[in-house]
């Protein structure tokens, strides 16, 4: 889940143009992020497992065509902010079950990791919503300068001539 994640994380950063309390939080997570893939790597490792590949491999692209979709359109801002904060809540659903089934099993490492994990996902997720008002804002406004452009496009409206007036009848 957290390996797939960096891909979008980069796209959604590189779309934040115009919004640096955005990329700060986005670039600061990503960081936290490649963090959270090797510790639930080492986690796993600690267990007997390995790291699939094929489904990090899967995760990547899935994540990638959902960064590609919201690209194409003109309130791809909405979107990702939509999408992260998203996100955030169902890695925060994830780790509260890997917490669950690590303190069932007593593997208390594991758990502590998850959560200090969700502590930082917690945080994200609390971020990203003190800064949704300004992203849509930020769309608003693009929408307003939209609109102001294409009014500068449409020509002039002509005047009308004066109707024609008939003479009398004389």
């Amino acid at each position: 889940m957290e390996v797939g994640i960096v891909t979008t994380l980069e796209k959604h950063i590189a779309d934040a143009k115009g919004l640096p309390k955005v990329r700060a939080a986005l670039t600061k997570h990503l960081g936290e992020t490649k963090r959270h893939a090797t510790e639930m790597k080492k986690a796993l490792a600690s267990l007997g497992g390995s790291h699939p590949v094929l489904k990090e491999g899967v995760s990547k692209l899935a994540n990638l065509a959902v960064g590609l979709v919201t690209t194409a359109a003109r309130d791809t801002i909405i979107k990702n902010a939509i999408a992260d904060f998203a996100t955030e809540h169902f890695e925060m659903a994830c780790y509260n079950s890997l917490i669950q089934t690590a303190t069932a099993l007593g593997e208390r490492k594991i758990a502590a990791t998850c959560k200090a994990i969700l502590k930082e996902e917690k945080a994200m997720a609390a971020s990203l919503e003190s800064l949704f008002k300004g992203v849509n804002d930020t769309y608003l406004a693009t929408l307003d300068d939209e609109e102001e452009a294409e009014e500068k496009k449409r020509p002039a409206k002509a005047k009308k001539p004066a109707p024609r007036r008939q003479k009398a009848a004389r």
